[in-house]
C-alpha cells in the first residue's frame, strides 16, 4: 500500500488492548495489532529463530505459548517505557515503512488528564527521536464525537482499561464534570475468568488473559432483563492453544459484562455507567442537559456487544427521574405581526441596448420592444418579487385558448406563458380565499429539532464499528485544512511548551 504525500497526518492510536495505526483522510485504519510485547520464556525452544530480543503485536500473538506475554499499557497509564518506545519504532519503521519521518505530521491521541510531565515527555520522543515534522496531542472524547459528526454531546467511552463519561460543549470538555470509572474490558475479562472457574473450568495457560478475551469478543452480550435472561440451553465449544477443546455454557456470556452495570459482582464500591451519567450532568447548567441526553455518543471496544445501547436506554430512564423535570429547548413561536413582508423594488430603466438578434443598437427611451431593424424582441417579460400579479384568465372560443392580452390562440394549454406576447396566462380559475380564513389561520412554525417529532429524551449516536470510532474520528479531523493549522512544531514546542495544549474547539 503507497504511502500518502509528505505533509498527511499520520493517526497513532495507542490503546491499552489494541493500536490503531493509519493516515488522515483514509476511511480505516492500515494496521490493527493487539497491544502486547512477547519476550522468549524457553531459550532452548527458541533455538532456531534469529536473534530476536523482542515480539510486538500480533507476532507476539501468534507466539503467545512460548513467550512471556505484557501489557505496557494498563489502565490507560504507559507502564513499561522501553516496551513503548520498541511500539514507536514498530509502527513507524516496520510497519508504515516511513524512510524520513521529518516529512510527516503525527496526530496523536491520548486519555483525557495525562499528566503534564507525561504528555510533555511523549512529545519530546516524538520530536527528538522520531523527528517527527509537527505534533498534536487530542484527548480520545473529542475524536469519538467528531467521529459521528457532533461537537456537542456526551460521551460514553469505554476501552479495555478505563471507561470515561464526558460530556462535550462545542469541541471542548467540560472538564469539571467528567467521570473516570476504572471499569472496562479487563473487568469484563476478570469475571468471565471467575464465572469460567465456578463452572469447573481452570484454563492453564502463561496466556490465559488473551484466550479469555479471545472468548469474550467472540460471544459476550448483555441481556436486556438480566433477571429474566435468554433461555440458551447448548454449550459453546472453544478450541485452546493446545488442541483441546473446553464447553462453555452460554449464559455464563451475558452474565460476564453484567459488571459494567453491576461493579459489586467484582466488590468495587463505584459507580456503574449510567449512574456516572447522571451525576456527569448534574455538575452541569439545565440549559445544556438537553442538548447533551439528546447527543448520546457510544465509542470503545469494551461496548461493542450487542444490546448495550438498548440496555442503557433501559437504565437511564429510570435514573432520569432524579434530575427533575428536564427543559427544553425553547421554541420561538412566529407571530403574524412580527413578519417582515417583501416590498416590490423598482428597477432601472435601460436609455439604449443591443438587439441579441442583428447587433443594432436600439433607442429604449420611448418604451420600445421589438427591434426596427429585425423585428426581433429585445426586452424580455420578467417577473419581480413582490410586484407579481394574477394573471388574468384567458379566453375560451370555440374549444381554443385566447391570450387576454393579444388575443391570439395558445395551442399548449400547459404554457404559463403566452409564446407571442409573453404574457401571464391562466388556463384554470383560482377560487379567492376568503380574508376570514386567512387571518384565523396558525403561522407555520419553523423546524425545532429533535423535541418537534417525539416526546423522547434520549438519542443515541452508535459509529458502525465502536473500535475506531477514535481514530475514524482522528482521520476525519486531521484531513481539514483548517485544522492543520493547529499541529505545534519541535520549534514552537522547545519555545513554550504550553502550545502542546491548544483547543480545537477554535475551528468549530
Amino acid at each position: 500500500m503507497a504511502i500518502p504525500l509528505p505533509g498527511t497526518p499520520i493517526i497513532v492510536d495507542i490503546g491499552s488492548a489494541y493500536t490503531k495505526i493509519g493516515f488522515a483522510g483514509e476511511p480505516s485504519p492500515r494496521f490493527v495489532f493487539p497491544t502486547i510485547t512477547g519476550t522468549e520464556k524457553y531459550k532452548a525452544v527458541m533455538v532456531d529463530v534469529g536473534a530476536r530480543n523482542i515480539y510486538i503485536g500480533s507476532d507476539a500473538s501468534k507466539m503467545r505459548g512460548v513467550l512471556k506475554i505484557k501489557h505496557p499499557i494498563e489502565r490507560g497509564a504507559i507502564t513499561d517505557w522501553n516496551d513503548y518506545y520498541e511500539i514507536l519504532n514498530y509502527i513507524f519503521y516496520s510497519l508504515l515503512r516511513i524512510e524520513n519521518m521529518a516529512n510527516y505530521p503525527v496526530l496523536y491521541t491520548e486519555s483525557p488528564f495525562v499528566q503534564r510531565e507525561t504528555k510533555e515527555y511523549i512529545a519530546r520522543v516524538l520530536f527528538e527521536t522520531h523527528r517527527v515534522k509537527s505534533l498534536i496531542m487530542i484527548p480520545t472524547p473529542i475524536l469519538s464525537l467528531f467521529s459521528v459528526g457532533l461537537t456537542t454531546g456526551i460521551v460514553v467511552e469505554s476501552g479495555d482499561g478505563i471507561t470515561w463519561v464526558c460530556p462535550i460543549l462545542n469541541g471542548e470538555m467540560v472538564e469539571q464534570s467528567v467521570q473516570k470509572l476504572t471499569l472496562a474490558g479487563i473487568d469484563v475479562n476478570q469475571h468471565l475468568k471467575n464465572l469460567l472457574m465456578r463452572e469447573g473450568i481452570n484454563i492453564e495457560s502463561s496466556a490465559v488473559d488473551e484466550i479469555v478475551k479471545d472468548i469474550k469478543e467472540k460471544n459476550c452480550f448483555f441481556a436486556l432483563d438480566p433477571e429474566n435472561p435468554p433461555k440458551v440451553d447448548e454449550s459453546y465449544s472453544f478450541a485452546m492453544p493446545d488442541g483441546s477443546n473446553i464447553n462453555i455454557p452460554n449464559y455464563i456470556f451475558h452474565e460476564a459484562p453484567e459488571v459494567m452495570f453491576k461493579p459489586n459482582l467484582l466488590g468495587y464500591n463505584i459507580m456503574n455507567i449510567p449512574e456516572a451519567m447522571i451525576n456527569s450532568l448534574q455538575g452541569i447548567d439545565k440549559y445544556f442537559w438537553s442538548d447533551l441526553l439528546s447527543h448520546i455518543m457510544i465509542s470503545g471496544g469494551n461496548l461493542s456487544y450487542s444490546g448495550f445501547e438498548e440496555r442503557l436506554r433501559l437504565e437511564l430512564n429510570q435514573l432520569l427521574p432524579q434530575l427533575g423535570k428536564i427543559p427544553k429547548p425553547k421554541i420561538t413561536q412566529p407571530s403574524r405581526e412580527g413578519r417582515q413582508k417583501l416590498k416590490p423594488k423598482e428597477k432601472s430603466q435601460k436609455k439604449e441596448d443591443t438587439c441579441p438578434h442583428c447587433g443594432t443598437l436600439v433607442d429604449l427611451t420611448d418604451g420600445k420592444e421589438f427591434c426596427p431593424s429585425c423585428n426581433g424582441r429585445i426586452a424580455l417579460p420578467e417577473l419581480t418579487i413582490g410586484g407579481v400579479k394574477m394573471a388574468k384568465n384567458s379566453k375560451l372560443e370555440g374549444g381554443k385558448i385566447l391570450c387576454s392580452n393579444c388575443n391570439k390562440e395558445i395551442e399548449d394549454v400547459k404554457s404559463f406563458f403566452c409564446p407571442y406576447c409573453g404574457a401571464s396566462i391562466q388556463t384554470t380559475r383560482i377560487p379567492e380565499i376568503p380574508p376570514e380564513i386567512i387571518k384565523n389561520t396558525t403561522p407555520a412554525k419553523e423546524f425545532s429539532g429533535f423535541y418537534e417529532s417525539s416526546e423522547e429524551v434520549l438519542r443515541f449516536f452508535v459509529p458502525e464499528n465502536l473500535q475506531f470510532a477514535i481514530f475514524n474520528g482522528a482521520s476525519i479531523l486531521g484531513s481539514l485544512p483548517s485544522f492543520q493549522s493547529l499541529f505545534v512544531t519541535h520549534e514552537q514546542f522547545q519555545s513554550n511548551s504550553a502550545t502542546l495544549y491548544k483547543s480545537i474547539s477554535e475551528i468549530f
